[in-house]
């Protein structure tokens, strides 16, 4: 069934809280519904909500969403506005429920659940609008809730319900909807995936593998095992193992892990190794790379074709401000050096291991800023003899 708007409505409890802004696995529960109508072929949202909901209810719909406050004065002309933009179908959404999508349905047990999502013509809703029928009764008249009654799954504000019930319905749903896409699911019972999570054919999850926010990856990525990955753009033949990324892009044919941390912020170019214990925040990292094991960039841009060696620190923070280290292309970092920024490493150049640099280094030159080495001989031979 095609539907080219929605009206959706966010109600808040007595204390003040709204059922659809409470996570389902790890996303809000606004989430689920609108990604579900978005692939549906909903366009258009208008969402009504509490004053003090309004930005987390935006988060969760598509840019150029309509949000309005409960009981606003301008609502009603908000409402007509929308309904000129929207003829044809529209979807009105007026209790918390999770929408399973097009083709999909929950086994019912009990009695029927309350009519909580209908389907109705947006010209039709407008003219009995006009004609001064109230909002309620001309969705009772022209609505038909047919279409989505076996589709949809109540919320309640009861944790062992959404534990028991909604969650495993949710990660069900999402497992389906990787393997309609050809991604390969190694445990079913294991993957955690979010519904605005979109990843390209022969992809694959291994157990453990969560996937939350807005995802995208593109083909052949092997994802896990345990790993977990929050609002990111990862390319095709991504590899991310035992690690956990957040808010960054990944290029083409990079690997990740095991047991790395990127944090907010970060693009990674194509075919770069980031290895065991390697952080990286809020930095770029250029194609060709390799970050082995053991070290911590931030605040960087890192050119393409370095190598830095294990114990490498850009040391970005001075208690009060942050400041950006700069390395150029082709860069070599020996083992255990300091970056002390703001500094930049030209093309070419190479640190010797165990340096602290706190000056620029020009391309091409090797810089040593360690102690000179001295060596007593015998001193512990004599040591032991007392």
């Amino acid at each position: 069934m095609e539907a080219s708007g929605a009206i959706v409505f966010l109600p808040q409890d007595e204390h003040g809280s709204s059922l659809y802004l409470e996570d389902i696995l790890f996303d809000p529960a606004a989430l689920w519904l609108s990604e579900t109508l978005r692939r549906q072929g909903v366009e258009r949202f208008l969402v009504v909500c509490g004053e003090g909901d309004r930005e987390k209810a935006a988060a969760c719909f598509p840019v150029g969403t309509d949000i309005v406050t409960t009981g606003a004065a301008d609502a009603p002309a908000r409402l007509a506005a929308f309904l000129a933009l929207v003829p044809g179908q529209v979807v009105v959404v007026t209790r918390p429920v999770l929408l399973a999508p097009e083709g999909s349905t929950f086994a019912r047990s009990g009695k029927e659940p309350p009519k909580s999502v209908f389907t109705l013509r947006g010209a039709a809703l407008a003219a009995a609008l006009s004609d001064g029928r109230d909002f309620d009764d001309a969705l009772a008249a022209l609505g038909d809730p047919k279409p989505w009654q076996d589709r949809c799954l109540p919320l309640k504000s009861d944790p062992a319900y959404r534990a028991t019930v909604v969650e495993p319905m949710a990660r069900s749903l999402s497992v389906d909807r990787m393997l309609s896409c050809g991604v390969r699911v190694m445990d079913t019972e294991s993957a955690f995936v979010g519904p605005a999570v979109t990843l390209g054919a022969g992809s694959a999850l291994l157990p453990g593998a969560i996937l939350r926010g807005r995802v995208t990856a593109g083909r052949d990525c092997v994802i896990g095992p345990n790993a977990m990955i929050r609002d990111c753009q990862l390319g095709d033949r991504v590899t991310v193992n035992a690690s956990q990324l957040n808010e960054s892009v990944v290029d083409d044919d990079t690997a990740v892990g095991p047991f790395a941390y990127i944090r907010p912020g970060c693009h990674v170019g194509k075919g770069v190794k980031v290895g065991d214990f390697v952080e990286l925040k809020n930095s770029t990292i250029g194609d060709g790379t390799k970050i082995s094991h053991l070290t911590y960039v931030g605040d960087t841009d890192a050119g393409a074709h370095i190598n830095f060696g294990c114990g490498t620190v850009t040391v970005n923070y001075d208690g009060e401000k942050k400041f950006r280290t700069t390395i150029g292309d082709h860069a070599f970092i020996g083992c255990n050096t300091n970056l002390v920024a703001p500094v930049t490493v030209g093309e070419g150049a190479y640190t010797a291991a165990g340096s602290t640099i706190t000056d620029d280094v020009p391309a091409d030159s090797l810089a040593i800023a360690r102690d000179r080495q001295i060596v007593k001989k015998q001193w512990a031979a004599k040591r032991r003899k007392g």
